[in-house]
């Protein structure tokens, strides 16, 4: 029978516990971790009357007392560390019995993984035996889930491969290469032997050695902070160039927090090539993003802000001669939208004196600044796609600076997919710097234990905190900088923030909806064209073009999605509802004095680049242009006075 941990037969953990009952288990791995072994104890110690282990040489003559963990446990969720010191201790427990007897491989290493039971009846069906990849760790055995394909055969003493492995482990075990003793070097440079299972025990015991609280809070402390004291140690031009940051208005504008934030982010700039700031709102993204941009602009890097077109003017103002508070600082930094990301907005004219370098592409290394990045959280949009591999892949030297309170909003792929601006859009892209050799992969395991956790009944954030896999905490402690106001208040002097009062929730009736009695009924009183957006179904040209290029089925599309708009605009407010009907009447009366200007003066005007901004500062008009079809085309109202539709035009 095949067991590889992933199918619906037994797991190697199950038929270990539902097929051993009295007798003797011997065991050959390369590897194992004190939770198998402790789970191996519980499961069988009391049925079984003698063990043996033949074991790699796991440690291989090193002498490093700190990798005992990493030697003896794989990667483990928070939930198990905490644990871990009373799992160590029951592992010992078992190798002090008496019945268990272990040996090493000096010099080899054993690679075998093979599971060997004997019944005490003379019972051949009681017998049985696992070989394949599985070491006795947690996750080969099947007491956790883990990427790594596993495939074992597992069959009962009638096998004929049952004896013969047998015959193999008593020759193993005979061999004067396996040993019952192991040998050591310590930090003199002296060698010592020592009794392996002995050897074997001690080094558990330090797992649960006791510290005081000030070694533990030293070791805190290092866990923190290590890697930043490392870092700036080994970098003394870096903390040159924070000097001079610190010598800027922008910088000492700035509360502790922020300050301690914008050194976080250079940091992970420089180490991993980009950050997010997810601080929470009115915790001032803006001015802790200046800093870093600061920064490096006075190491010469290019910069470049990406932003919402609503919030240029958030930015414009701190742009040199503009005459704020930031002006000594001369800020010098370049401003593009998120609805430029294609090559004909790129182009367009009020950037034309700037057009050799309009992509950003050249030898000068940069910093691209991106507001709202949750806005470019779709790997599949035209945007997103443009960015990646018309700007960021063609630039050697980039770092990408993401700022964002609402990083995930649908699902973790949000967070994964800003991540991956980093590198390029490269699923890769962090196996050098993070060690991490697929990101989707670690989020695609994130998100199915998201999906596990929405399942059950009564979920709580702790539980789901233990099932994600630690290369997600690895990812964002490495490339995020998130705080809240609960997080700030009491730590920082002279900082409040004001208590806001509650919301009076009003109860409003679906007949108080204007003349309307329900919002069905409102609904059904949307106009049905909408035909200021929906010029080329009055021009019959278009009636044969393929339906990818169709203009009639774009602008058909573009309507079904502004009803879509409205209906989340009157969920989230009446005044956003209001504000949006407005434009979209505002269009229309635009439309039709421009009918009335053409109609006068018979002359051909393109009308349509009202249509085509009309939503700019909407933050929804990027998902409605991301799904609608084919490339948009100007539309001139003589093209609809030749197929004889202008007045129908002007009426509907």
């Amino acid at each position: 029978m095949i067991l590889d941990n992933e199918n619906d037969n037994l797991k190697v953990h199950e038929w270990i516990t539902k097929y051993t009952q009295t007798g003797n288990l011997s065991i050959v791995t390369g590897y194992f971790t004190v939770g198998a072994l402790a789970y191996l104890s519980k499961a069988t110690k009391a049925k079984i009357d003698e063990y043996k282990f033949i074991l790699g040489d796991i440690v291989s003559f090193d002498f490093d007392k700190d990798r005992v963990l990493d030697l003896l446990n794989e990667d483990i969720n928070i939930d198990a560390s905490l644990k871990l010191s009373a799992v160590a201790k029951e592992a010992v427990a078992f190798l002090e019995m008496d019945k268990v007897a272990a040996k090493t491989l000096e010099p080899n290493f054993c690679h075998a993984k093979a599971y060997l039971y004997k019944h005490n009846d003379i019972d051949p069906q009681k017998d049985y035996y696992i070989s394949g990849s599985s070491n006795l760790t947690e996750a080969g055995v099947g007491l956790k889930t883990t990427n790594n394909v596993e495939l074992n055969i597992g069959s009962f003493g009638s096998d004929p491969q049952y004896n013969e492995l047998i015959k193999w482990f008593e020759s193993l075990w005979a061999r004067p290469q396996a040993h019952d003793y192991k040998t050591v070097v310590d930090g003199n440079g002296s060698v010592n032997r020592i009794p392996f299972k002995q050897y074997l025990i001690d080094e558990i015991k330090k797992i649960f050695t006791e510290y005081s609280p000030k070694q533990l809070y030293y070791k805190v402390l290092f866990e923190l902070f290590g890697d930043e004291l490392l870092f700036e140690k080994d970098n003394p031009e870096f903390n040159r160039q924070i000097g001079r940051l610190e010598n800027t208005v922008i910088y000492n504008s700035l509360y502790e927090f922020q300050q301690k934030g914008v050194l976080s982010l250079i940091k992970m700039l420089q180490k991993y090539e980009g950050a997010i700031l997810a601080d929470a709102v009115g915790l001032g993204k803006t001015w802790t993003a200046l800093a870093v941009m600061k920064f490096y602009q006075l190491q010469g890097r290019e910069v470049i802000l990406i932003c919402p077109k609503k919030l240029q003017y958030n930015w414009r103002i701190y742009q040199k001669n503009q005459n704020s508070k930031f002006e000594k600082d001369t800020f010098e930094y370049s401003i593009r939208f998120h609805t430029d990301l294609t090559e004909e907005l790129m182009n367009k004219s009020e950037y034309q004196n700037q057009r050799a370098d309009t992509f950003f592409i050249n030898e000068k290394p940069k910093l691209f600044v991106i507001d709202e990045s949750h806005n470019l959280r779709n790997d599949k949009s035209s945007r997103y796609k443009f960015l990646v591999d018309q700007i960021l892949s063609k630039n050697d030297d980039v770092k990408v600076l993401m700022l964002s309170a609402t990083p995930i909003n649908n699902s973790l792929m949000d967070i994964r997919n800003q991540f991956k601006l980093i590198v390029g859009g490269k699923a890769n892209g962090f196996e050098e710097s993070l060690d991490i050799k697929n990101i989707d992969y670690t989020f695609r395991a994130a998100q199915k234990a998201f999906n596990e956790w929405t399942q059950d009944s009564e979920p709580r954030i702790g539980e789901f905190i233990k099932k994600l896999p630690p290369n997600f905490f690895k990812l964002t402690d490495s490339l995020t900088v998130a705080r809240t106001r609960k997080m700030i208040e009491g730590h920082q002097d002279g900082l409040e923030f004001p208590i806001k009062t509650k919301p009076e929730n009003i109860f409003v009736t679906t007949k108080q909806i204007g003349n309307f009695e329900s919002f069905e009924e409102l609904f059904d009183h949307f106009p049905p064209m909408l035909s200021g957006y929906q010029p080329s179904f009055y021009i019959n040209e278009y009636e044969d073009t393929d339906v990818l290029h169709d203009e009639k089925q774009r602008d058909h599309f573009l309507v079904k999605m502004m009803y879509i708009l409205l209906v989340k605009r009157l969920e989230s407010s009446w005044f956003s509802f209001q504000s949006t009907t407005e434009k979209i009447l505002a269009h229309h009366q635009n439309a039709l004095d421009r009918i009335k200007q053409y109609q006068e003066t018979k002359k051909e005007i393109d009308f349509n680049e009202a249509q085509i901004y009309l939503f700019d500062d909407d933050e929804i008009i990027s998902q409605i242009e991301d799904f609608t079809l084919g490339k948009k085309r100007k539309t001139r109202l003589i093209d609809i006075d030749r197929s004889g539709n202008i007045e129908n035009y002007k009426k509907i």
